[in-house]
């Protein structure tokens, strides 16, 4: 039995080798072939097209003989020709498409003729693959279906079957566009089609997909919401399944805390805004979104309690519009971020806030101190709640009715302001007629981007200057007024298609992208066909290339820096930071706005002026153009030096822990060490982990918080070493939390990059590090 065996085996290796072989043969000559067809097809030969049928027909009375040979009869000569129609050269250039198209009729043709002859070679298994042939090009079904005798029924079985095939082999980008290619998009769940593809990181048929597909569009963002504010171990958790399932061959950082609201960021100010899918921010995405406006919030209370940077009258308005628009869970967030400061005066904002707002005074997300203040308040402090709502609302904001001036005192350059749609037809009238030549002054003014979604127009204001007069187009009234989408475009049509006028402006690059949020302007016209304006900045960048000497520049190019050192003018920016999307508008904001406007318009003349003066003669259009194309160019990407550990080579890193080890001390392998890192030490928490530290990292103070308390709860269990810096939060926290061990690293504001930042640590850490670790294996 054993020798049947060996001999048996030997047979099936000899017919393996000889397999092998003829199928080496095969395709080296399909290979020649195609080259000599190839070089009949691009001569110039007139006689070119009988040359290549004869050369084609030549090819299918040597395959059907090679397919009779008694040592080749396994292979048919449709086998044969399904094999040649593959390999034949540059099917997709013009002359590889006629070539196709020749080979197919003369094989048909050709078949007719012989079919008696070759009928008995027409097996079950060639007509599967011809099938599945032209699953992946059905505009071969007519030809296919004369030879080989199928009709349109099998095709689409045997496309089902190929699709299934192609996911049972993970491959989900070819089994994507075959679905693609039948429409069979609404037959498949976000799950099987779209999911496999994310995991493989096949973006762009991703992107296909969901142009095809609200449901998946919806699915898609749905998806991604879920995982916002989440840790990064909650997150990591989350994909382990589809990374034991062998699904998942990208990086989970992407969607790790700050890299996870970027990327929805993009998604919604890209692909969604650019083919109009039907998603909002507060409906599809409220995670996101409640996480954008906590982060403003927290930003606009950076400002105004902590910096100084922002009047109370701006906050009021950005806090105001930002509360009113955000869920509960959003508004209890913010808080709780000012209860837990413990001053005072953050927290008579939040009882403010929840007397202005008229929440009940005893809903369970609010901060328990201040249900406790609602249930026996202290008439001190409500005494200055009062106030402060006296403060706020006794004088509100009344339109401006007189007329203003961007230069009051000199009484130069009135202002008119744009909000009718009959105002805005006089304007546009009025551009229509300049005279040739005629520069424009632009500048524009953004709503909050926390309050926009990819429905809304992201700008505020245009602001406009000529003929010394400054002109406000008040966007949010016009877009309230529900002016009809012709005037929108009649707006763009008058500045942007004019060949009388040519637009001047600062950056110009985001007040056009502002521009074309605007769903009439988005779907009309094209940013890159825009060609007649000037980016001030670009320009006086270009031209102290030139020479330094030109403009005499002390400082960079910033609009305000040119204002005061080519005209004397202060740019006042007290109103940087207003809300553009508060009506009505501010007489200070009014002319904040305009002034930018007069003054990119007046620093453009007086460069161009300098820019005639120079010695040496400058082609200043061609400088001008330069400084259109400037203006739309990416800027390249700057790494952020010593951020991360793995900037550095792995020699360098090791060199730092063999320099801070202690010799008379015992070495602690990372794996033992557990911390939880202080929000102020995120970079450093991350740089541990990176070498094998147990670390928590919180994704903000609320959540360090949070975790405090759950260490407190459940001592002596689960307890971790706190990471912290000097504070007055690390006071507080010390004293709730008696029985943690707290470290603190001094030291830390004066570290320039990550490598001093892990030396500082290294100093009371000993970390049984080896050399031939390395990144990777730590991190396993």
């Amino acid at each position: 039995m054993s020798s049947d065996l060996s001999a048996e085996t030997s047979k099936s290796n000899e017919s393996s080798q000889e397999s092998q072989q003829t199928s080496g043969w095969k395709y080296q000559l399909y290979y020649e072939r195609g080259k000599v067809l190839k070089q009949i097809m691009k001569s110039e030969d007139p006689d070119r097209e009988e040359k290549i049928h004869s050369k084609i027909l030549e090819i299918f009375e040597e395959d059907l003989k090679f397919s009779t040979s008694e040592e080749h009869n396994h292979v048919t000569v449709y086998d044969m020709f399904l094999l040649m129609l593959s390999n034949l050269p540059d099917k997709k250039k013009p002359y590889g498409k006629v070539m196709v198209q020749w080979f197919l009729d003369d094989f048909e043709k050709w078949e007719e003729e012989n079919r008696e002859k070759l009928k008995s070679k027409l097996t079950e298994e060639t007509i599967s693959n011809a099938a599945k042939y032209v699953v992946r090009d059905i505009n071969l079904l007519k030809s296919f279906s004369k030879i080989f005798g199928f009709l349109e029924d099998r095709v689409l079985e045997r496309r089902d079957e190929v699709i299934q095939e192609y996911f049972e082999k993970r491959q989900f980008k070819e089994a994507a566009d075959l679905i693609m290619r039948y429409d069979l998009v609404d037959n498949f769940s976000f799950e099987e089609l779209v999911l496999p593809l994310i995991f493989c990181d096949k973006c762009q048929v991703v992107d296909e997909l969901l142009k095809l597909s609200p449901r998946f569009q919806k699915e898609y963002i749905t998806f991604f919401d879920q995982l916002v504010g989440e840790t990064d171990e909650d997150v990591d958790a989350f994909f382990e399944p589809y990374k034991q399932q062998g699904l998942l061959t990208i990086n989970t950082n992407r969607y790790h805390g700050k890299s996870l609201t970027t990327f929805i960021q993009k998604f919604f100010n890209g692909i969604a805004k650019q083919n109009n899918f039907d998603l909002e921010e507060r409906r599809d995405a409220p995670k996101f979104e409640g996480f954008m406006k906590g982060k403003a919030l927290k930003y606009f209370s950076k400002q105004r309690f902590e910096l100084g940077a922002m009047s109370d009258e701006i906050y009021f308005e950005h806090a105001k519009n930002t509360l009113q628009n955000s869920s509960m869970d959003t508004v209890c967030y913010y808080f709780m971020l000012l209860w837990n400061t413990r001053i005072e005066e953050r927290r008579i904002e939040v009882l403010f806030w929840i007397k202005y707002i008229n929440i009940p005074v005893n809903y369970p997300g609010l901060p328990y101190g201040a249900q406790r203040f609602f249930k026996n308040p202290d008439p001190k402090l409500l005494a200055e709640v009062e106030k402060l709502i006296g403060l706020r609302t006794s004088q509100p904001v009344e339109e401006v009715t007189e007329q203003l001036f961007v230069f009051e005192k000199e009484q130069k350059y009135p202002i008119e302001i744009v909000k009718t749609e009959s105002e805005l037809e006089d304007l546009c009238a009025e551009m229509d007629e300049v005279e040739n030549g005629t520069f424009v002054g632009y500048d524009s003014e953004f709503r909050p981007g926390h309050l926009t979604d990819t429905n809304t127009n992201k700008v505020a204001t245009i602001q406009l200057c000529f003929h010394d007069r400054a002109y406000l187009i008040d966007c949010v009234e016009l877009e309230n007024e529900k002016i009809p989408d012709k005037m929108w475009i009649r707006l763009y049509q008058s500045i942007f298609e004019s060949k009388r006028l040519t637009v001047v402006g600062f950056d110009l690059k985001h007040d056009i992208e502002a521009l074309f949020s605007i769903h009439s302007i988005r779907q009309q016209f094209k940013i890159e066909e825009i060609k007649n304006f000037v980016c001030v900045r670009r320009f006086s960048d270009i031209l102290t290339e030139i020479d330094s000497n030109i403009l005499n520049l002390s400082k960079s190019c910033r609009l305000v820096n040119l204002s005061e050192e080519l005209l004397g003018i202060n740019i006042d920016k007290s109103e940087q930071n207003g809300n553009w999307m508060s009506r009505p508008l501010r007489k200070s904001q009014i002319v904040y706005a305009t002034m930018d406007s007069v003054v990119v318009l007046k620093v453009f003349e007086k460069v161009l002026e300098l820019a005639l003066k120079y010695e040496q003669p400058l082609e200043i259009d061609k400088l001008m153009e330069e400084s259109r194309v400037a203006a739309f160019m990416k800027k390249e990407k700057v790494k952020r030096e010593g951020k991360c550990i793995t900037a550095f080579p792995w020699e360098e890193v090791y060199q730092v822990i063999q320099d801070h080890r202690d010799p008379t001390k015992p070495l602690q392998k990372p794996s033992e060490l557990k911390l939880v890192i202080d929000t102020m030490l995120l970079g450093l928490g991350k740089n541990l982990r990176l070498l094998g530290v147990d670390v928590y990292i919180p994704i903000d103070s609320n959540d360090f918080t949070k975790y405090l308390r759950e260490m407190r709860l459940s001592f002596p269990k689960n307890q971790r070493l706190i990471i912290t810096v000097p504070s007055k939060s690390y006071e507080i926290h010390k004293e709730e939390n008696p029985n943690a061990h707290f470290f603190v690293l001094n030291n830390v504001y004066n570290t320039r990059n990550a490598l001093e930042h892990l030396g500082n640590f290294l100093n009371f850490f000993n970390l049984d590090i080896r050399k031939e670790d390395g990144f990777a294996k730590l991190e396993s």
